[in-house]
């Protein structure tokens, strides 16, 4: 089929009887079918204009030959129905959410009929101002909620994301968001260390043996918090201290090691539990957990701050990786997507999981937790809590290493 791009004129009348003359360019695409395009009146684009107008879209053709058909690029609403389908199994639940609401937001502003092709870099910038000035808002549930501009940034990228997939797929041949926000820092993930002394102090402001278990579970195994509410006896493994966990958000299995500091905890709960119980937690309301656990935090005297189990998640995340376990690992067990799992190494090892729960701990710090979990709902001992730091059972890099050892010439040291 010829690939070159013929330009004509074509004479148009208007509503009240004028005439006019536009320059025309015609080509065919792959199925014979000719294609043309008007590219200005011939009063208004010179016919050297219109020569060079004619020699970019045949380059545009030749290079992007999805481009060569007009009628096989899909509207926006279709290609995000087939955005969203094919990433389903690639990214976790909640990231899907976050694409669906990007995709809410998109089809609200241009409308499901809107050709990709025809969203330009200046749609794209107008966009985004209507996003941040909350004129979209009517997309949301919480119809009145203002987003921030980490959140109008969130949506950007993943709108620029959507569009690469066309870019790649030859439906486009620019992405119109790959400009926006490019120079922007990325947001500050909230971030909070809860050392062993917090926990010291939100264990003993919990009400209730299943709030102790909760936090235990969610600091140190690093469990989301539908997966610890979730968590069943038939799942603990006692002999090898270890957890099966079932993945709330990307359903897998997969094996946590049980922390020293953490096993005092479930015997306590065990030892508690009504004969035949299945589940390990069971006086904790599911629906009131961010509520309930801000009444605990007040009462401990900790700082409030965001994401409270995220936080825990994140915290025994970093305690892993400071401890030198393999980033795989550390993932494997953090239960992370495919898509992130896939950046590291693969095989998780029968020695990673032992090394974990045969782990070394001062002897002060195991029995500090173990008297917290075996200790009546909000103690009234007047008593200050024995203080427990992170430090006191760390490690420290460069910890018995003298400055002269390492100067240059000393090769001994190397040794």
């Amino acid at each position: 089929m010829n690939s070159s791009v013929t330009i004509t004129t074509h004479k148009v009348r208007s509503p009240s009887g004028k005439r006019y003359v536009y320059h025309q360019l015609r080509w065919f695409g792959p199925d014979g079918t000719r294609y043309s395009e008007n590219i200005g009146r011939t009063d208004k684009v010179s016919k050297r204009q219109a020569e060079k107008l004619r020699q970019a879209k045949e380059l545009q053709l030749r290079t992007t030959p999805g481009l060569r058909s007009p009628g096989r690029i899909p509207d926006l609403d279709r290609f995000l129905e087939m955005y969203i389908e094919s990433r389903r199994p690639e990214l976790a639940v909640g990231t899907i959410e976050l694409h669906q609401q990007t995709a809410r937001y998109l089809r609200a502003y241009f409308g499901e009929s809107r050709r990709l092709d025809r969203i330009t870099r200046y749609d794209a910038r107008e966009f985004k101002t209507t996003l941040s000035k909350g004129e979209l808002n009517h997309v949301n549930e919480r119809k009145h909620a203002s987003l921030s501009p980490q959140t109008v940034d969130q949506h950007i990228r993943n709108a620029r994301t959507m569009f690469n997939r066309a870019l790649d797929d030859d439906l486009i041949q620019h992405n119109p968001f790959d400009r926006l926000s490019g120079g922007l820092p990325q947001p500050k993930k909230d971030w909070h260390y809860v050392s062993l002394e917090d926990l010291t102090e939100l264990l003993e402001a919990c009400p209730n043996q299943g709030w102790r278990t909760l936090l235990g579970l969610c600091r140190l195994a690093g469990l989301r918090q539908g997966e610890a509410l979730g968590l069943r006896w038939d799942d603990v493994d006692w002999d090898n201290s270890r957890l099966t966990i079932w993945a709330s958000k990307t359903k897998r299995r997969r094996v946590v090691p049980v922390a020293p500091e953490l096993l005092p905890i479930l015997r306590d709960a065990f030892e508690h539990a009504s004969e035949g119980e299945p589940m390990v937690i069971t006086d904790v309301a599911h629906p009131n957990v961010w509520r309930d656990f801000q009444v605990i935090r007040k009462r401990a005297g900790i700082e409030p701050y965001a994401k409270w189990c995220h936080t825990f998640r994140k915290n025994r995340e970093s305690d892993w990786i400071a401890a030198g376990f393999p980033l795989h690992v550390v993932v494997e067990w953090m239960g992370h997507s495919d898509e992130v799992a896939r950046q590291h190494y693969l095989r998780v090892d029968e020695s990673n999981l032992t090394a974990a729960t045969h782990s070394r701990i001062d002897h002060e710090v195991t029995q500090k937790v173990t008297q917290i979990a075996e200790m009546e709902p909000i103690s009234s001992d007047d008593e200050e809590p024995q203080v427990l730091r992170f430090e006191d059972f760390t490690s420290k890099a460069g910890e018995r290493i003298r400055t002269a050892d390492v100067q240059l010439g000393k090769l001994a040291f190397y040794h």
